[in-house]
């Protein structure tokens, strides 16, 4: 009978040590399913984080180079009412290019887009990332294309004005010369050359100083064709006509430029905002 109890409370304590530690190892097992759904839901956020910060990032992108096409319209349509003028290309601080082609290379956005998008829009991902390279180097180049435009338009315009002042220095040498010129046309020239300084009002109107040589020009040096003094100095008044005239030009071709970037922008900003439009929404 003895034997008996001391196996029954044998048994009792195994099936207690066994509950016990079946207890244990439940206890184990769901606080290890609760830090793998934390771990999920963690994981889950900053997919969500960081596809959000993706998103606002292609909106703000999108705003920014719309606003450079509007810029560079605006340029054309100043330059076409006024192609002496040179039109600076207005800066913008907008970063978000330049901060999404960081972004597109950091593997953890891309794990994060392709785990909310699924493995069949990593082709979108990749014609984003390419056309955000594309984005960028345009507007780089577009920027050093404007900086050479407006330096060589300075610097053109420097020497036009250097070159008037030389005319209107030689303009008044002529009217000096003994027997040169007819008394009537001393006067015009000396009358030039006085309503030039009184009426001027901006030093930067190329067309206020041009204005001044060609009325020498064809109201008087040109009646004197068989002279050989002023014929020897009409090419230093042709070549000045021809260099405002190419600089007007200049301007025209930079115009067009500017008018084919806008086009090629819009144009790759349709397809830009196609791809995005999962993003957006």
């Amino acid at each position: 009978m003895c034997e008996i109890e001391t196996a029954k409370d044998f048994l009792k304590d195994i099936i207690s040590a066994l509950i016990g530690t079946g207890t244990a190892l439940l206890i184990f097992y769901l606080t290890i399913q609760s830090e793998i759904k934390k771990e999920k839901k963690k994981s889950k956020d900053e997919d969500s984080n960081r596809v959000r910060h993706f998103s606002n990032l292609i909106k703000s992108s999108i705003g920014h180079i719309e606003k450079i096409t509007s810029n560079l319209d605006e340029m054309v349509s100043n330059y076409e009412k006024n192609n002496l003028e040179f039109q600076l290309l207005r800066f913008s601080p907008n970063k978000s290019l330049n901060r999404l082609e960081k972004l597109l290379k950091n593997e953890n956005y891309f794990l994060s887009y392709i785990n909310i998008f699924g493995e069949s829009k990593i082709k979108t991902f990749n014609n984003i990332s390419s056309e955000v390279d594309y984005f960028n180097m345009q507007i780089d180049q577009l920027w050093t294309m404007v900086e050479k435009s407006q330096h060589f338009d300075y610097e053109r315009k420097t020497k036009f004005k250097f070159q008037v002042n030389d005319l209107m220095n030689l303009t008044a040498w002529f009217t000096k010369q003994p027997n040169l010129l007819e008394y009537a046309d001393i006067e015009k020239l000396n009358s030039y050359i006085k309503d030039f300084y009184d009426n001027i009002q901006d030093e930067t109107d190329l067309n206020y100083f041009y204005e001044f040589i060609r009325k020498v020009l064809e109201n008087v040096l040109i009646k004197y064709t068989n002279n050989q003094l002023i014929l020897e100095h009409l090419p230093k008044f042709r070549d000045t006509s021809v260099l405002f005239r190419e600089i007007k030009m200049q301007n025209d071709n930079h115009k067009e430029d500017l008018k084919q970037i806008s086009k090629t922008l819009k144009h790759s900003l349709q397809s830009y905002k196609s791809d995005a439009s999962e993003l957006i929404k």
